[in-house]
């Protein structure tokens, strides 16, 4: 196979974080209706990114024949994202409070502890590499991998439709939780109004 899918190691991380943040600010809906741009999305990414690498959970997707990273899922325990402290840039802190509402009415049901949550928080592929399955192929990869090191189930934050369809209907995993962007307040504005498709972001978990 001409691409293959490994744990996220410190000799690929650099080439993983250029593609992610690249392709965040290109084409997440949530930085664009915040007008995040390349320059300013770096520097508040670098340090989670960095921490959530260490926790070996991340995957990369290499292809062979150039032995380039065309694909990469980061993720963490979920009990250290919803204890993280944000000290984010004001132009960022919209992202952190649509992200804790979120998990607020989860954690009012559930309390989870160190090692039985993966958060499988940001995915992204090389758009010439799209269309091809490699995010399905990813997160399969990661769900093994998690299973592997011993966590129970696998939550993640769905924010576009093609990852809500296919965590939903295909992979068969329970809505935890729903944020509507055109409702979602904060300090007194609604910062993601601008997003029509979809209309919500989604909390799902599947069992491991």
């Amino acid at each position: 196979m001409p691409i293959q899918f490994h744990p996220l190691a410190t000799p690929t991380s650099q080439a993983a974080f250029d593609l992610v943040t690249q392709v965040f600010v290109n084409a997440s809906t949530l930085q664009k209706a915040l007008n995040i741009g390349l320059e300013e999305y770096r520097p508040y990414l670098r340090t989670s990114f960095d921490e959530m690498v260490l926790e070996g959970l991340s995957i990369a997707a290499i292809d062979t024949k150039t032995n380039h990273v065309i694909g990469c899922l980061i993720a963490c325990d979920f009990y250290h994202h919803i204890h993280a402290k944000s000290t984010a840039p004001e132009k960022f802190a919209p992202l952190s409070a649509l992200s804790k509402a979120l998990c607020h009415s989860f954690i009012e049901q559930r309390a989870p502890k160190a090692g039985d949550i993966a958060f499988l928080d940001m995915a992204a592929i090389a758009p010439d590499y799209l269309g091809q399955g490699i995010y399905q192929a990813m997160r399969r990869f990661a769900h093994a991998h998690a299973k592997q090191r011993g966590f129970q189930s696998v939550i993640g934050e769905l924010s576009s439709a093609a990852t809500q369809h296919f965590v939903l209907k295909k992979l068969g995993h329970s809505k935890q939780a729903e944020v509507s962007f055109e409702h979602f307040e904060y300090q007194g504005k609604n910062p993601f109004q601008s997003i029509q498709e979809p209309a919500s972001i989604i909390l799902a978990e599947g069992q491991l």
